[in-house]
């Protein structure tokens, strides 16, 4: 690896964990999405949110529902790069190379 390109992964990786610590989710949605881009799964975040007692309507949270909100229009930084994380995840998990 050169020197340089050590030095672009250094700063992505402190820009990630800036935007980690200044964020502060305040809705379901922005928990949601704050989540995935710690553990990467939405399975996971489904369960944590559920855990936490968060429901729509009546019922718990599934994969469906934290997928479609990842998946809507960015509405800040934080849910660009859940999104971005989430089609890279998908493309990977399908063995899509582009």
């Amino acid at each position: 690896m050169l020197i340089e390109e050590a030095k672009k992964q250094i700063e992505m990786i402190e820009e990630y964990i800036r935007k980690i610590e200044s964020y502060e989710p305040t809705t379901m949605e922005q928990k949601a999405i704050y989540r995935y881009v710690q553990l990467e799964s939405v399975t996971k975040v489904v369960k944590e949110l559920n855990e936490e007692g968060y429901r729509i309507g009546k019922r718990k949270l599934n994969t469906v529902d934290i997928s479609e909100v990842i998946k809507s229009k960015p509405k800040d930084d934080m849910h660009e790069m859940a999104r971005k994380m989430y089609l890279r995840n998908k493309k990977r998990s399908f063995g899509i190379k582009w």
